[in-house]
């Protein structure tokens, strides 16, 4: 018997994350009356992961001699899955009461490509993950030269958050999904074509989601379809990690802009740091923020302080020690805003230590 929806699950040294997704993808099933299988991948994350791997009640384990990044994972599930409605799944993700049927269900219309979740970050739930960031040449060469114009850099940070809050709030087509959850049809990638091993850690989701909107195909926000992702945990476990990024980055500017956009790009990033300093924010000694009401605040990583997570601000807020502790060394932007236009009011940095 053909399954309601298959679910591919892509892991890379991350057996403890996908123990807890596939166990709740089994209880999504169950309560959801769903005939359901999983196909757990992993890519060649070593024999002591592989055998861990085993032990977690996955349909399928395809267990990879390499790492063919997240596409060559997907791809290597879509080969074993059997439902023509799929399910593809970071390992550290967790998926919430209703998601999996609201996916499906949206997946199954005809003007839909692609559908995704609303992604929270922390067990409370209280910190939302942006819902995609549609690249193109002069949002990429914006984001590179952000703290140049600080007028320019708030009305672009102003539009995303409206557009952002829009789809937290109601859902709907997008430009761009993240890539952590997609739901698809098969018929869909029988369409569009199926992942491009050439992108070996991230664009791999934005390119294929381009091509599935040149089909005539739209792209769905679900807010009402919710998941947690653990983001950034289990990338920080891989040293290849930042090469891998810069190999999918250089390539897919290369096809999308051109050799000339491309080195246009690449100029903007290397002149990055010589750039006038603009004046510096106020710094955080902790990573938090007093409550004030009718306004949110954005945590980035990038100086443009977009794409952002976000929590309301009706109370006091905290980023959770489960969080603070698992994100990268560096500068984090903590930006509060105005949630009824999205316009920027104070950042501050908070100095995150190895």
């Amino acid at each position: 018997m053909t399954p309601d929806v298959s679910a591919i699950v892509v892991s890379h040294r991350s057996a403890a994350e996908a123990e807890g997704c596939v166990a709740s993808l089994r209880e999504a099933f169950a309560r959801e009356a769903l005939d359901g299988e999983v196909v757990l991948v992993d890519c060649g994350s070593g024999e002591e992961e592989r055998e861990r791997l085993r032990r977690i009640a996955a349909d399928a384990h395809v267990l990879l001699d390499e790492n063919r990044g997240y596409s060559g994972g997907v791809n290597a599930g879509l080969a074993r899955a059997r439902s023509g409605t799929l399910l593809v799944s970071n390992a550290d993700v967790v998926f919430f009461p209703g998601a999996v049927t609201l996916l499906s269900r949206a997946a199954g219309e005809s003007r839909v490509g692609a559908a995704a979740p609303l992604a929270v970050w922390d067990a409370e739930g209280r910190l939302k993950l942006p819902p995609g960031f549609a690249p193109g040449f002069l949002r990429d060469l914006a984001q590179l030269t952000a703290g140049r114009s600080s007028a320019r850099d708030d009305r672009r940070f102003a539009a995303f958050a409206r557009e952002a809050l829009r789809l937290w709030r109601v859902g709907g087509s997008a430009r761009h999904l993240s890539g952590a959850v997609l739901a698809a049809r098969r018929a869909i990638f029988d369409r569009a074509g199926r992942f491009d091993e050439r992108f070996p850690f991230e664009y791999e989701e934005t390119e294929w989601q381009a091509r599935v909107l040149r089909a005539g195909f739209d792209l769905r926000f679900l807010p009402q379809a919710r998941v947690r992702h653990l983001w950034a945990v289990s990338a920080s476990r891989n040293p290849e990690t930042g090469r891998r990024r810069a190999q999918s980055e250089r390539l897919y500017r290369r096809q999308r802009y051109g050799r000339i956009g491309r080195f246009l790009l690449e100029r903007a990033a290397r002149s990055r740091s010589l750039a006038p300093a603009g004046q510096s924010p106020a710094l955080l000694t902790v990573p938090a923020i007093a409550a004030r009401p009718g306004a949110a605040l954005a945590i980035s990583p990038n100086p443009s302080r977009i794409p952002f997570a976000v929590a309301d601000l009706d109370s006091d807020f905290r980023l959770p020690d489960e969080i603070a502790g698992g994100l990268p060394a560096g500068p984090w932007y903590f930006t509060v805003f105005r949630a009824a236009d999205g316009r920027p009011l104070e950042t501050r940095v908070w100095e995150k230590t190895a």
